[in-house]
């Protein structure tokens, strides 16, 4: 269990700066140029992550294909939707933002899952909502696309979540892994046609690191999962919030005020109660549990926040 808790936080600490990468990058490429780039070689490495049985027709061959087809729709939108928030905001009210991922789940579930919330997720949801408040101060500071594209992105994760709940396990790992690589990568690669701009050396240096962090984070979370149940690791990434204030203001020289750390903190506690409170309900015996018991999370093997 320690072992793969550990590799958890490492493999969170490897998507923090990937995303640092991505940063880094800045405006000097299209998003999706970056997304495209980024995510091809995990897809051409995805084999890695194929069990004995496992065929590369697995990547497009669903056994729920309209939910599968949803799912890696809303994750693969996520990341460009990512890329442009990093891009606009400093990083570690980005990373907040995204991290609105847990209460909207919570939201959604509720109309789609059909699923009885009580009062303590809901204090939650509402708490977490009032950090982005807190970050954002509407009308005592200018709103800049960057948060509304955060948010956006934050809702697709929720989104992706909701499908993969409806899923289920009747999907091969290999299958929820590479899909999302390959879709992701397809996505972006038509949409970057318009802006593409053949980039430079040290750009391609930038997007080669932003590929690797992408393959090796996700390695050493699936190596976490066998060691530790996997919905047992999520809360590791929120580990990444502090990596961001870390690489922001080591590199980027973005020091949040202390508003914004009051938001950051809102929204982070929030989630983390989220999935602790799921975590207590889904352990807890049904006639204790009643109603509010979460759907048993799908993609086990990968995570859900970037």
């Amino acid at each position: 269990m320690v072992k793969g808790i550990v590799l958890a936080f490492l493999a969170f600490a490897v998507f923090a700066w990937g995303d640092a990468v991505v940063k880094a990058i800045g405006h000097g490429l299209d998003p999706f140029e970056v997304t495209f780039f980024g995510y091809l070689i995990p897809l051409l490495l995805s084999p890695a992550f194929m069990k004995p049985g496992d065929r590369l027709g697995d990547l497009v061959r669903w056994k729920r294909p309209w939910l599968m087809g949803l799912r890696v729709f809303f994750i693969s939108v996520t990341t460009p939707l990512s890329v442009m928030a990093f891009t606009r905001l400093p990083f570690a009210e980005a990373f907040a933002l995204l991290f609105l991922m847990p209460s909207l789940v919570t939201v959604l579930s509720i109309f789609i899952l059909k699923e009885t919330v009580r009062w303590r997720r809901g204090l939650a949801v509402c708490a977490a909502f009032i950090g982005v408040l807190v970050i954002v101060r509407p009308g005592f500071r200018e709103i800049l696309p960057g948060h509304l594209i955060a948010i956006a992105a934050a809702l697709c994760s929720a989104g992706g979540v909701i499908m993969g709940r409806m899923i289920g396990t009747t999907e091969k790992r290999y299958t929820l892994i590479g899909s999302v690589f390959l879709g992701t990568a397809a996505i972006a690669g038509v949409l970057m046609i318009p802006g593409f701009a053949w980039p430079t050396l040290p750009q391609w240096v930038l997007l080669l690191a932003f590929a690797a962090t992408a393959f090796v984070a996700q390695a050493l979370f699936v190596v976490a999962t066998t060691y530790a149940p996997a919905d047992r690791l999520g809360a590791a990434q929120y580990s990444q919030i502090l990596w961001a204030l870390l690489i922001g203001a080591l590199f980027f020289d973005e020091w949040p005020d202390s508003l914004a750390l009051v938001g950051i903190a809102i929204v982070v506690g929030a989630g983390l109660f989220i999935f602790a409170r799921e975590q207590t309900l889904k352990n807890a015996p049904p006639a204790k549990a009643g109603s509010e018991i979460p759907q048993e999370p799908a993609a086990a093997t990968e995570p859900t926040a970037r």
